[in-house]
């Protein structure tokens, strides 16, 4: 519900990190692996603008061809679901430390994205708004290959029950045709040949 989408925008000084669920979002960092980190911090960022603009804050969209999806820790997506039912009962910081009875700085906490917070404070905060918070594992691992074609970085998505390699994936999942001249090419071969420079794995 909150796994937003992210898409990057490479140039000769980095990548640029944009949210379409998100428009207020704006990052970026030196390669793919630095501006993801940096997004996760960008996220938090722009969370607390709504709060401090007293805005609920939207459900993720699903994500488009080439887009990067970015899965919040669970104490997040609490403070997110916090938020969105008070904002839903017109409720005040203050009006959320008089109902658990608690001090400001440890309401004010709980829908503050920049300070952590531990996850019973939060269910318990939700309960007394009359919601629960169900989490439930993935089965499946999910992969995002970042890669260069052409000289253009792009995205791949897939679902994998056990563990593979960039090279392997990108064959698969753009169904690439093996090339006549190379006689039992490795994945590798098959995505360089393709005109595919550099592969990086991650699991999401």
């Amino acid at each position: 519900m909150y796994d937003f989408a992210i898409r990057f925008e490479q140039d000769e000084t980095g990548v640029a990190v944009f949210c379409r669920d998100l428009p207020e979002l704006n990052s970026f960092g030196d390669d793919v692996e630095h501006a993801i980190r940096e997004a996760m911090d960008a996220i938090d960022t722009t969370l607390s603008l709504y709060v401090d603009q007293r805005r609920a804050i939207p459900s993720a969209s699903e994500p488009q061809e080439g887009e990067h999806v970015v899965q919040l820790p669970a104490v997040t997506v609490a403070k997110i679901a916090l938020w969105n039912a008070m904002v839903e009962r017109n409720m005040r910081k203050a009006d959320l430390c008089r109902l658990l009875d608690v001090h400001q700085a440890q309401g004010d906490r709980l829908v503050d994205f920049l300070h952590t917070s531990k996850m019973e404070a939060l269910e318990n905060a939700l309960a007394a708004l009359g919601k629960r918070l169900l989490v439930s594992p993935a089965s499946y691992t999910r992969y995002e290959v970042f890669y260069i074609h052409c000289g253009e970085l792009k995205t791949l998505q897939a679902n994998y029950n056990d563990n593979t390699d960039a090279w392997s994936l990108l064959l698969a999942g753009l169904k690439l045709k093996l090339p006549k001249d190379l006689e039992s090419p490795s994945p590798e071969q098959v995505c360089r040949n393709s005109g595919i420079s550099h592969a990086l794995l991650r699991a999401s």
